[in-house]
């Protein structure tokens, strides 16, 4: 069934944003299509937004945020030691209530849900929304330019867990630990036919998958780290260039020894394959090989073969009257004639006889000696070559030396890519211990993962046998092997599609900036390029998450801070005419630089009325006056909240606060 979520409004009480209250909702009740919150920075925007995540997602529940988290969100210079955060949701037409009460004196946080069966305390959302509503996935649709930023980032999984969650392509994981936890119970409960030996054979395989964890985990710390050391190594090798490159004159004189040794490296190696593809030839390797082919070649000739013995002769004498000795040929000895011929030389090989003399003439020419020689000369003129690129690059590093103890920046980088270095071949040393085949040693001293798998397979079918669960086992691996190809294929299929389409729709926003999505790995992966700029990072993050949710038959909000924050002036309209087709609603908090060329093309786009908010903290006495003017306006203790558009479009604070 389809999950459909709106957020009809918030309020907030006694926090560190302004006490507000703000509504979602048109005169029927129904959600709005698009509501623009215009909160300049020190009003608390950056605070809701978290908010509102954390009620959604339950995340401050059962004490899993600690006192001094809780305490930041106390309202400054307040006397209350209690505050309030309620959000307000329809959840396929049911009406749920999640609220948060802040005690700020015991520093604690207390849920409390209210839906058809009435309020109970604790985090409870009905069954069918709680995929959506935890803390991992929340962020994707109520979220900032932190998650473009994450998208894309290498050290990050945002995008495939995106994807994972809202198609539900986990539950085929989840479904095959529950198979495979079955087969464990099974294992655990069934009466062996044989006792002895059972629990030796359960505690060895169950010793064996610890093994086996540990062994992965550190392995994957290792690779983590390897990606961290070669990220660092390559930024430390672009500060050494930087230095080194500094003065025009070092620069000049090192820039042309590089493109000497390049060159020579290029020689060199052209020269070795040549130098290779001779010395395939045997006749090249010695003259006596030479001299060998050239004494087969002689002997054929001598004997006249094969042009004498060829087949075909037979076959004409057999059709003569007389053989070629003078004596006639009957029927009898026509007969032997033809049967005999199969033993000498057939068409076939005198195509190859000739052909090898060929071979051998062209290959050996008018002198056995000259390739012998010819590959000598090549192998001599190597040896030069190589000895020219040796000091080619004795001269580069002399260069670089010489930079090196002239300039203490220089030197320090080098010092510290050498020690990155240094770090990297270790870690290179020790990951090659996990692909170690050595059958040889103990459960604990074997760290060669596959070494460990087979083991474990192995101990598994022992315990099968002893537990009379083979036949059991047989499926589980069957099952578990449909499961984990089903989650390939359906990931594959999902992703590709999804890359494709929201392609085209960053190329709609981005014609001429040339950047596409490649494939989905954890995190976005660019075509040709590692990331974009602050705008086109955003502009990336819109296109994937427009074509993420229109393509699932689930309808998520989107609650977004700063949509139009750094993304260039020429693309704005297009970000502000995308948004109404992204999902079933919009909800954005802005600041007043933001409107230009996004608000209005974004109105335009929309069916429906754009609802326009503006929140902003009390103390600016002209601003104060001139909301209180307004038709609709709500003043709290410390802040006030005005609904309509002319105020929205006029409201400028001359200088904003720290957020």
């Amino acid at each position: 069934m389809a999950a459909v979520m709106r957020i009809l409004g918030w309020k907030a009480e006694g926090l560190r944003c302004p006490d507000h209250e703000i509504g979602c909702s048109n005169e029927d009740g129904a959600p709005r299509t698009v509501t623009l919150v215009q909160m300049p920075n020190g009003t608390g925007k950056t605070t809701t937004l978290e908010l509102l995540r954390t009620a959604l997602s339950g995340s401050a529940s059962e004490g899993k945020w600690d006192r001094a988290r809780i305490r930041e969100y106390q309202k400054k210079s307040s006397d209350r030691e209690d505050g309030l955060f309620e959000v307000r949701l329809l959840l396929n037409d049911r009406r749920v209530t999640i609220r948060m009460e802040f005690d700020f004196e015991n520093e604690r946080i207390y849920y409390k849900t209210t839906h058809t069966a009435g309020q109970r305390d604790g985090f409870h959302p009905p069954s069918d929304f709680r995929r959506f509503m935890n803390e991992n996935f929340v962020n994707f649709y109520v979220f900032d330019g932190e998650l473009a930023q994450h998208l894309l980032n290498h050290e990050e999984s945002d995008a495939e867990i995106v994807v994972e969650h809202l198609f539900q392509i986990r539950s085929l994981q989840e479904l095959s630990r529950r198979v495979g936890q079955y087969w464990d119970d099974k294992t655990q409960h069934v009466n062996a036919t044989q006792e002895r030996g059972l629990n030796r054979r359960r505690n060895r395989l169950v010793a064996l998958k610890k093994r086996r964890r540990q062994l992965i985990e550190e392995r994957d710390a290792l690779l983590n780290e390897q990606a961290t050391v070669e990220k660092k190594l390559e930024n430390k090798q672009g500060v050494y260039d930087h230095e080194i490159m500094k003065e025009e004159e070092r620069s000049e004189e090192l820039k042309i020894a590089e493109s000497k040794a390049d060159r020579l490296q290029a020689k060199v190696r052209e020269e070795a394959l040549d130098t290779l593809d001779t010395m395939r030839d045997p006749h090249a390797i010695s003259s006596t090989f030479a001299r060998s082919m050239m004494d087969l070649k002689t002997g054929l000739d001598r004997v006249k073969l094969p042009e004498s013995a060829a087949r075909e002769f037979f076959e004409e004498l057999a059709d003569e009257s007389d053989c070629v000795c003078g004596r006639p040929i009957d029927d009898e000895i026509r007969e032997i004639i033809r049967s005999r011929a199969g033993q000498y030389l057939g068409s076939d090989d005198v195509a190859f006889l000739n052909s090898m003399k060929g071979a051998i003439q062209d290959a050996l020419g008018a002198s056995i000696e000259e390739p012998a020689k010819d590959l000598n000369g090549k192998m001599s003129a190597l040896a030069v070559t190589v000895g020219e690129e040796r000091a080619a690059f004795n001269d580069v590093e002399a260069l670089r030396l010489e930079a090196e103890q002239s300039d203490p920046a220089v030197a320090r980088a080098r010092e510290e890519i050498n020690a990155l270095s240094e770090r990297l071949s270790e870690i290179d040393e020790d990951l090659e211990k996990y692909d170690s085949k050595d059958q040889e040693q103990s459960d604990d001293r074997t760290f060669g993962i596959e070494v460990i798998e087979k083991r474990i397979k192995n101990a598994e079918a022992k315990l099968a046998e002893i537990t009379e669960t083979i036949e059991l086992k047989a499926k589980r691996d069957t099952l578990r092997r449909i499961l984990a190809n089903a989650h390939q294929k359906a990931r594959d299929e999902i992703t590709r599609e999804i890359c494709a389409e929201a392609n085209g729709r960053i190329s709609d926003l981005m014609p001429h900036n040339k950047i596409l999505i490649d494939r989905i790995e954890k995190c976005l992966i660019l075509q040709g390029q590692e990331a974009g700029s602050m705008g086109e990072t955003l502009s990336v993050a819109w296109g994937f998450l427009a074509t993420l949710f229109h393509r699932s038959e689930h309808e998520l909000p989107f609650v977004v801070d700063s949509p139009a924050g750094a993304i260039d002036l020429a693309i704005r309209p297009k970000i502000g005419e995308l948004i109404p087709n992204l999902t079933g609603q919009f909800i954005a908090f802005t600041i007043s630089s933001e409107r230009e060329r996004f608000v209005a093309p974004l109105k335009q786009a929309c069916s429906e009325e754009v609802q326009f908010v503006t929140l902003f903290r009390k103390g600016p006495r002209e601003l104060e006056d001139q909301a209180r003017t307004m038709d609709s306006f709500d003043e709290t203790v410390d802040g006030l909240n005005v609904s309509g558009e002319m105020f929205f479009n006029d409201f400028q604070l001359e200088a904003e606060e720290g957020a």
